[in-house]
């Protein structure tokens, strides 16, 4: 009898991992941006309401949904306030959500049901900002106060898709040209292609060597940043 409850209790602890080990077949791999500098870089090209001047961005933590999951920054304001900054798991930016007086502190998964993003009260007090499954409410009260969320234009979603294939019907067309780039304290000018661009950086393909390598946009020129912007 003793041997069979055994094999029972086996059977049953087997099924609930196999059920455990499917479920989390269904979620997407967690992909997160790759560091804070690309997440400031991204945000950025959004827009000045998206990035205001000398915002610092500091991480919360990525939030675990049933099939997902979504990656949230604090972005500290100069002249006080912090952005709730949202990342999908492709990983594109989403948009914001302004807080005027009180700091993001941390998040909570949400599993198959709501996830959220804690924002400190003090005195031990939190609100919370809902994450549902297919992404951020339009808005969020925090101590009575409404805060909407602020998307990204439509214009700049289309920064972080892949550029048309070349030849393509209506493409543009990239020619080989001459780029600089600022590595440390050095000015560097290459004859290169533009390849495409993705999370604050740009791929280009030099005409010598036939090389690709991708480079911070923010370290290319001003005019060859104006350049890359006719490939979003």
């Amino acid at each position: 009898m003793k041997k069979q409850l055994n094999i029972i209790v086996t059977g049953l602890l087997l099924a609930g991992l196999a059920t455990s080990a499917n479920a989390e077949s269904k979620r997407e791999k967690k992909n997160e941006p790759k560091n804070r500098n690309v997440v400031a870089e991204t945000v950025k090209a959004a827009g000045e309401k998206h990035f205001p001047e000398k915002m610092k961005i500091r991480d919360i933590g990525s939030i675990k949904m049933e099939k997902t999951y979504y990656h949230i920054y604090c972005g500290t304001l100069k002249k006080g306030g912090y952005h709730v900054i949202i990342f999908d798991n492709k990983p594109e930016y989403l948009g914001f959500y302004f807080i005027e007086q009180y700091e993001p502190s941390g998040y909570e998964d949400g599993g198959a049901k709501e996830g959220a993003v804690l924002i400190d009260l003090g005195n031990g007090n939190e609100e919370k900002i809902r994450i549902k499954q297919d992404g951020p409410t339009d808005q969020a009260t925090i101590d009575g106060v409404k805060s909407y969320f602020v998307k990204v234009p439509e214009k700049k979603v289309k920064a972080f898709e892949k550029p048309k294939e070349e030849g393509a019907e209506g493409a543009l067309k990239p020619e080989f040209r001459e780029w600089t780039i600022t590595l440390g304290s050095q000015k560097l000018k290459v004859r290169a292609i533009y390849v495409s661009q993705t999370f604050g950086k740009v791929k280009l393909r030099a005409e010598a060597s036939g090389k690709e390598n991708e480079f911070a946009i923010s370290s290319i020129s001003k005019e060859d940043r104006e350049y890359i912007k006719q490939f979003k």
